[in-house]
């Protein structure tokens, strides 16, 4: 089903570097997935309707407020006027 060959295909398509001793390792693994997968073909799904959408999922906001004021982050820069952050002068307009 999946093969050595197979698993190298995919992983240079990943572009992911394995080594040979791993190959045969992920070929059973994986032939091993396809096999469960396979089994789903046998279930009866003729009462399932197919899903046209994902369900609509409604977000609850909460009320948006403010917890802390702006002066608690100006207060604890390192120099401040109680109103704004003073910074050194970084651009020369001359």
């Amino acid at each position: 089903m999946f093969d050595k060959r197979k698993v190298k295909e995919v992983a240079n398509l990943a572009m992911i570097k394995l080594e040979s001793k791993n190959e045969d390792i992920f070929a059973s693994e994986i032939s091993a997935f396809l096999k469960l997968v396979e089994q789903t073909d046998s279930l009866d799904l003729s009462d399932v309707k197919p899903m046209l959408h994902t369900p609509e999922i409604v977000p609850t906001y909460r009320e948006d407020k403010p917890e802390k004021t702006n002066s608690d982050g100006i207060n604890c820069s390192p120099d401040n006027d109680g109103k704004y952050i003073i910074v050194p002068k970084v651009i020369d307009l001359e």
